[in-house]
């Protein structure tokens, strides 16, 4: 009685189909994606529903099979924004049937965003800030004009025209800073109004540069045109308002 009890448990054993639930990664926005269930031994495994953003998208979708790989393509049209992809799966034999469901989140890159990701763009910004205020610093130590008590011009400061090239430089980080945080916040962030938000900002900030930066060339220029002259004039006697 007891041989024939082992015999029928081994039996139930090895005619037992075992399901194996994956743990899968992010996935890319904009791609065709492949969800897949690996199934031994089993006869038959179907996806029963597929969801994105809480969605249906797919129901009852039969798989193709590969060995005890079982998978469906979900063409990249399906997936047109930041979500998570939920599906489940029923699958089994004549002996044992297994349910479940895998969840995949879909990034704008494909990754997830991790510690040691937040701690490296953290710290670039924090590192473009402090070069930001350091050239604040540098501007706020730069000479001007030596005037007088009624505002004429007693001495020509040869160091002056370097305060728009370090304003210009001052811009170029913020807009950077500005460009930086937009793409961090698109491509992790749950919500992409703050990303798209920020995003518009960088876009005029990096237009206007077109405009600002050649300006600022063409003012460096003159002033340090002007500077000469005034210096001359000035150790002939002429004063300046």
């Amino acid at each position: 009685m007891k041989s024939k009890l082992l015999l029928f448990v081994i039996l139930l054993l090895v005619a037992t189909a075992t399901v194996s639930a994956v743990e899968l990664p992010p996935e890319q926005l904009g791609k065709d994606l492949d969800v897949f269930q690996e199934c031994d031994n089993c006869t038959s495994c179907n996806f029963t529903r597929i969801t994105y953003g809480g969605e249906i998208i797919f129901s009852d979708v039969p798989t193709i099979k590969n060995g005890t790989h079982y998978s469906f393509t979900i063409l990249k049209g399906n997936l047109t924004t930041r979500d998570m992809l939920t599906y489940c799966y029923a699958c089994g034999n004549a002996v044992e049937d297994e349910t479940g469901c895998n969840h995949i989140p879909i990034t704008y890159n494909g990754h997830a965003l991790t510690t040691e990701l937040s701690i490296m763009y953290l710290g670039l910004i924090m590192f473009l800030i402090f070069l930001m205020g350091l050239l604040f610093f540098v501007h706020s130590r730069l000479p001007t004009d030596v005037r007088d008590n009624e505002g004429y011009v007693l001495e020509v400061s040869k160091l002056a025209y370097l305060r728009p090239v370090v304003k210009g430089l001052i811009w170029i980080l913020l807009t950077s800073i500005t460009f930086i945080a937009s793409n961090v916040a698109i491509a992790y962030l749950d919500t992409g109004i703050i990303g798209e938000f920020l995003f518009a900002i960088a876009r005029i900030m990096i237009m206007s540069n077109l405009i600002i930066l050649p300006l600022a060339v063409i003012f460096m220029i003159q002033r340090i045109a002007l500077s000469k002259d005034m210096l001359g004039l000035i150790e002939r006697g002429v004063q300046f308002t």
